[in-house]
């Protein structure tokens, strides 16, 4: 596996443990009234968007991480410049 690989697999990994943080905090949610109710909602969807984010690969941290050769290089010239060779 490449280097990028095992990134992205650790990524997806720790929207399963965000998954699990969502999952772990539900009956605790359901168990409140008033405004903590409010707040352990909130919590719980804050974890499941962000799992979301992560098992989807997080392409804004993947693209910080591995950044596309493509868009870095600059185009080659030749020593004499632009002429073309006759």
């Amino acid at each position: 596996m490449k280097p990028k690989d095992i990134f992205s697999l650790a990524i997806r990994l720790l929207g399963l443990f965000f998954i699990y943080l969502a999952a772990r905090s539900a009956p605790v949610t359901w168990n409140t009234s008033g405004q903590a109710f409010v707040s352990a909602v909130l919590v719980v969807a804050l974890f499941v968007a962000v799992a979301w984010w992560l098992l989807g690969g997080a392409p804004l941290l993947m693209q910080r991480a591995y950044p596309d050769k493509a868009k870095d290089e600059k185009p080659e010239t030749s020593p004499q410049g632009d002429k073309a060779d006759a």
